[in-house]
């Protein structure tokens, strides 16, 4: 089995296999609020958090519209935001470097059952939640953080790290060029 995802405008569509292996859950941080208020994307829950699917770049593969892929950084040292050109819609978060590999998928680009993606596994950086119906703190933490530890490791021994849409051999660099927001252009779109 495997999840399909899709752009607004159905120029990009991308697929997750084994998605069982996946984390899901919701970030409520600042930058994740902050990278689709830039795009002017509406993903954001009511409590303004951005609903994830965390797995391997490697069960990741574009079907459709690879080259749309741009790259967005909110500061030089910031996790690699990635987007389609075509209509703006937020794909995934990525480390800066293919040698770790992780990717966490946007879900709202998701177009099956939002069961498929399984039971939402932790609620992170609440801090930043707001409105009615905020999670009063995190949970699950400790659960992503093993799931990412595990997924890095097994990927990185087994070599699977180097099957990533998002970096390309041989030095492994981003398949878009990196736009770096301004503080000014960042703090226009904070919560």
């Amino acid at each position: 089995m495997s999840l399909a995802f899709e752009c607004s405008c159905g120029a990009t569509k991308w697929q997750v296999a084994q998605p069982e292996t996946g984390t899901h859950l919701v970030c409520y941080c600042a930058d994740c609020q902050t990278f689709p208020r830039h795009l002017g994307a509406d993903i954001l829950t009511g409590c303004g958090g951005t609903d994830l699917f965390q797995v391997a770049p490697a069960q990741v593969t574009f079907t459709r519209g690879e080259d749309n892929l741009r790259l967005l950084k909110l500061s030089p040292k910031g996790l690699s935001r990635w987007y389609t050109g075509c209509c703006n819609t937020p794909v995934a978060n990525t480390l800066a470097s293919a040698k770790l590999p992780f990717v966490s998928l946007m879900t709202a680009a998701h177009k099956g059952e939002a069961k498929a993606l399984g039971p939402v596994r932790a609620h992170v950086n609440t801090v930043y939640a707001r409105g009615p119906g905020k999670p009063a703190r995190d949970s699950g933490l400790r659960r992503v953080m093993w799931d990412f530890a595990r997924r890095l490791l097994a990927e990185r021994l087994s070599g699977r790290w180097q099957q990533t849409p998002f970096f390309a051999p041989p030095d492994w660099a981003p398949v878009a060029e990196p736009e770096i927001l301004t503080p000014q252009e960042r703090n226009r779109a904070r919560p």
